[in-house]
């Protein structure tokens, strides 16, 4: 454990001459936030910033992180140059109600290393770029920690299981060890998926594209290879392999067979939406007197499509399942070249308004989505940088690469080397490598470690219908099966039922800042 300053308490403040003040506003609190990724770095930045200027009592800080080093995370901790931010620089800011701050912070750092950006073009950074910039906000906020006699204590532990009750609670580490808390906040990041486990352990099986070093260490550059996937994480398995020099096929295979869509240029300037708003839905609701649908949604979107593009739009070519993806691939960057892509723009400009619009779902229809719509969305909503998807359509040209749907199941191969592929359609691939890139886990049954199994286990995590588990949606505070749980928040993927946006992180910010706001609050 790594310590830094712990104050003596005094027994009263001036707070306490205030008749609003309870004896709990005086008495010590312990906040303990595990996982210390993005979202652990954000709030916990916002929780010094707040405490620095209303700094109550008796406040003590855990920053609970199972690897080596914080503020680094899976998604971030790459070195691989392929693996870029999917989202603008303009949109990354760590600071509640500063998106900006990272593109402000990346101007200042190409500036002095005479490396100028355009004041007015986009940039999607390589991730380990972003890593610096995450380490440096934890820094600053260590320091100013430190400078305003913070109590913050540092674990490099894996949190494994909690007990206790409304009261407090205490969180035991792997090794046994334990600390006592009031409240916990788990920024755990996104779960890895505990799916195709019957391929764990099988040589020539990847259960995750990251960390990147085993891909490189474990395929040899002349081997054909099967990512499961074709969104975000396969396209970064992609340019692993790719910036690693690897010669042999790469099949790119998913149920859809859908590839995101191409950046365009500063998506989240400059649209008006007139149809998809939170007012308009809102007024459907009111004058029908009826729930509104997924249906309604997709209509609404539809009209917003045509308006933005200014003409009708063949929906039916939209559709893109288990077509031809070079094809869309070549499309989708003359698009955005062209500036002629509104479905980003749209998205994009109604992001505040999508959580809001997605709780006026019923759960069902919010299945219907997942069921009929999200693929689509994703691939609209967190989009390929440009400069990947030139590396992929160079791929294709050159016959190394292939994306199809269809895929029905993987299994190890009866001979006992390698794995069969098989697809709806009755083909079969055989392949000696395996890297499952099908994304996150969604809900809490599929999500890996320790820590959720056992809140689950004790009903302190409920499982949301969609996924993800059942909190107040204004505060990110989770609501337990039991009134006497501990007091535990959560933000990112472990909401994505309730918050649908968590996988963005100017959304998991912003949700950081109502957090914190919520726990320094309490009496």
């Amino acid at each position: 454990m790594t310590k830094f300053f712990i104050p003596a308490v005094a027994p009263y403040s001036a707070r306490a001459l205030s008749p609003f003040v309870s004896e709990w506003d005086i008495m010590p609190k312990t906040l303990t936030i595990i996982g210390m990724g993005a979202c652990g770095v954000a709030a916990f930045a916002e929780a010094v910033t707040r405490l620095c200027y209303d700094p109550g009592d008796g406040w003590v800080i855990h920053l609970v992180e199972r690897d080596d080093e914080l503020a680094r995370g899976l998604a971030f901790g790459t070195e691989q140059p392929g693996h870029r931010l999917n989202t603008e620089s303009r949109l990354m800011g760590l600071y509640d109600r500063e998106p900006g701050h990272f593109r402000t912070w990346l101007e200042a750092r190409r500036a002095a290393a005479e490396t100028p950006l355009d004041p007015d073009g986009v940039e999607y950074p390589e991730r380990r770029e972003y890593r610096l910039y995450m380490q440096e906000v934890l820094d600053q906020a260590l320091d100013q920690a430190r400078r305003a006699r913070i109590d913050v204590r540092i674990h490099h532990q894996e949190a494994v299981s909690i007990e206790g009750d409304h009261d407090a609670a205490t969180i035991t580490f792997s090794d046994g060890s334990t600390i006592a808390t009031d409240v916990v906040l788990l920024t755990i990041g996104t779960p890895d998926p505990d799916r195709f486990a019957t391929l764990n352990g099988k040589p020539g099986y990847f259960d995750s594209p990251y960390p990147a070093d085993r891909m490189t260490r474990g395929i040899d550059s002349d081997q054909s290879v099967v990512i499961l996937g074709s969104g975000l994480s396969a396209i970064d398995a992609v340019m692993t392999l790719l910036d690693e020099g690897h010669r042999g096929h790469i099949h790119l295979i998913s149920k859809e067979g859908l590839l995101p869509r191409v950046e365009i240029p500063a998506p989240e300037t400059g649209y008006d939406r007139q149809h998809l708003t939170l007012e308009n839905v809102h007024r459907h609701i009111r004058e029908r007197g009826a729930a509104f649908s997924v249906v309604d949604l997709f209509r609404l979107f539809r009209i917003e499509a045509e308006t933005a593009a200014g003409r009708a739009i063949d929906w039916q070519a939209e559709d893109r399942a288990d077509g031809d993806a070079q094809a869309a691939l070549l499309h989708d960057i003359a698009a955005a070249d062209a500036g002629d892509e509104p479905f980003q723009r749209i998205l994009t400009a109604a992001r505040h308004d999508s959580t809001a619009i997605w709780n006026l779902l019923r759960p069902a229809d919010q299945k219907r989505f997942g069921q009929w719509l999200a693929p689509h969305f994703a691939g609209a909503r967190f989009v390929t940088p440009m400069v990947n998807a030139r590396r992929l359509a160079e791929a294709m040209t050159r016959g190394q690469l292939s994306v199809r749907g269809r895929v029905d199941e993987t299994i190890a191969s009866p001979t006992g080397t390698g794995f069969v592929v098989r697809f709806t359609t009755g083909d079969t691939l055989e392949t000696p490598i395996v890297v499952n890139a099908t994304g996150q886990a969604t809900t809490l049954a599929e999500m890996k470690g320790s820590l959720v199994k056992d809140l689950l286990a004790k009903d302190w995590l409920q499982p949301h219908p969609v996924g993800g588990a059942i909190a107040h949606r204004a505060t990110c505070r989770i609501i337990s099966a039991s009134r006497d749980a501990p007091r535990i928040y959560a933000l990112g993927q472990l909401l994505n039922g309730e918050l649908r946006d968590t996988n963005a992180v100017w959304f998991n910010v912003e949700c950081a800042g109502r957090a914190i706001d919520d726990i320094l609050r309490q009496q």
